[in-house]
């Protein structure tokens, strides 16, 4: 008999290993134990009123562009922060088409509940491409009229807004991803001087070109080493930037939603996002914010179309998520009242079921003299309209950014999302910052898996990824009720000292 039978016939299995065995085999088949604790949000209490927060806009020289003028060599920050010693400095970097202001609301909330703390918004260098004057004169005196007369236009008159052309502003084409960094070194290197943590944050395509920077070999060694931790809000590499398409996004060879790189060389296109019709579009919303911020109850003006309306009204269809063509593009801050409706077959297809309560304005309902507004549920209306209208409407800067280089985003979106044998930057997988992730599940990164692309270019280092609900892409930064603020605050008191 072999010694391999001998041994088979006198060893005896335990009933209980026989079936631990088995169930060890059918792991794939066997539902492991889900056991979880409750999920506590951090709670962040105000130490004062958001709204008593101050802000100073401070203009922060940058990088000379030989093209450009003088005046544009730099980016003005909004520094939001109470009369206390600074220990933290957060810088906020807007996203697509934004502008610094459109996170007062969230800037307000952390200074108002964090001690030490200050947040730097960022406008980045063609925001004073912008004709704002007619706003500073309504906004002081009261007068709206200079404001329907430059960006709405009367029955008789066209508006009077000054817009660029591609001929005066053909600098733009040299306000680059380079241009880009080298300004935001230049706050990260002022921040530094003057708080001992510095954070970056960024949102939507700010928080990929927050990442960029992280991992960006400046004139003084890579980006993380200025920083003491990294903030995305809805937006990461390979998701909203860094996606490694050479030209921009194309189907069957055809620029979508970009120019190409030699029509802009050749002056077919403008320099700038092609956001509908440009500096208009963020013109009339402006106007509308200016309308509803001084007379929210008055008649909204010719210019808002063939349904009478309020002023708060006609700012509200501008601004809501409910009733544009996407839900990315508005706040979640009300609804109508008084309105005949129809659908708004856009927003369902490009939101899905989020899109369902998305609707258009087609009349007055009967009896009504004209539509109205009103806050509605806010446990789905996160944004206070009257803030938010207020911000847009604020004289020195305002939530947008009217004319985005198109070179910038076409060197963003170029970079490969690894950052691997790209010149003039660190791998991605060298990038060692503690960083924080913020998606929502009404907003462009839904769950933990959309960070996936970035997270595992960062294996190893500190990452936390946070999921949070009911909030749409911009409600993340205007939400009156903010689960983001106590998340960065908690946070960033758990970095290390420097």
């Amino acid at each position: 008999m072999s010694m391999q039978r001998l041994y088979a016939r006198n060893v005896k299995v335990s009933p209980w290993l026989a079936v631990l065995a088995t169930l060890v085999t059918l792991t794939s088949c066997v539902p492991l134990p889900d056991v979880r604790g409750a999920t506590m949000v951090p709670s962040a209490p105000m130490r004062v009123a958001a709204s008593t927060v101050p802000v100073q806009s401070v203009f922060v020289p940058g990088i000379d562009v030989a093209s450009s003028p003088d005046a544009f060599d730099g980016s003005m920050t909004l520094r939001f922060a109470l009369d206390e010693p600074i220990e933290t400095i957060i810088l906020a970097m807007p996203g697509l088409s934004g502008g610094a202001m459109g996170f007062a609301p969230l800037a307000r909330r952390i200074v108002a509940t964090t001690p030490g703390t200050a947040v730097w918004a960022i406008d980045r260098r063609a925001n004073a491409l912008e004709d704002r004057e007619a706003v500073t004169v309504a906004m002081r005196t009261g007068n709206v009229a200079p404001v329907i007369e430059t960006y709405l236009g009367t029955p008789s008159a066209p508006p009077t807004l000054r817009e660029p052309t591609r001929e005066s502003v053909r600098y733009l084409l040299d306000w680059n991803l380079d241009v880009h960094l080298h300004d935001l070194d230049a706050i990260v290197q002022r921040a530094r001087l003057e708080a001992d943590r510095v954070i970056l944050l960024g949102h939507s395509l700010g928080a990929s070109l927050a990442a960029v920077y992280a991992a960006w070999n400046g004139p003084n060694s890579t980006g993380q080493t200025h920083l003491d931790g990294l903030v995305l809000i809805d937006g990461s590499p390979g998701r909203t930037g860094a996606l490694g398409l050479d030209d921009g996004i194309r189907l069957a060879g055809v620029p979508i939603g970009l120019p190409s790189r030699s029509a802009l060389e050749a002056g077919r296109a403008d320099p700038w996002f092609p956001a509908g019709d440009a500096g208009r579009v963020f013109a009339r919303r402006q106007a509308a914010a200016v309308l509803a911020t001084l007379d929210p109850d008055g008649p909204a003006p010719d210019a808002a179309g063939d349904v009478p309306l309020t002023n708060l009204a006609y700012a509200g269809l501008l601004h809501d998520e409910g009733y544009g063509f996407s839900t990315a593009l508005g706040v979640s801050m009300g609804r109508v009242v008084d309105a005949e409706l129809d659908g708004n077959l856009s927003a369902f297809l490009v939101a899905g079921r989020w899109g369902v309560r998305s609707a258009s304005v087609v009349g007055v309902a009967n009896g009504a003299e004209r539509v109205s507004w009103e806050r509605g549920d806010p446990g789905y209306e996160r944004t206070d309209p009257r803030e938010h209208l207020a911000d847009w409407a604020h004289p020195i800067a305002d939530v947008a950014e009217w004319y985005m280089p198109v070179t910038l985003l076409l060197d963003l979106v170029a970079l490969p999302p690894d950052l691997v044998n790209v010149p003039g930057f660190i791998p991605n997988r060298e990038v060692t910052l503690p960083t924080l992730a913020i998606g929502s599940d009404r907003g462009l990164l839904p769950d933990v898996a959309a960070f996936d692309g970035y997270a595992e270019q960062r294996q190893g280092s500190a990452f936390s990824i946070t999921i949070v609900e009911g909030l749409a892409h911009l409600d993340l930064l205007t939400a009156e009720v903010n689960p983001v603020v106590g998340l960065v605050a908690r946070w960033a008191s758990l970095l290390p000292a420097r």
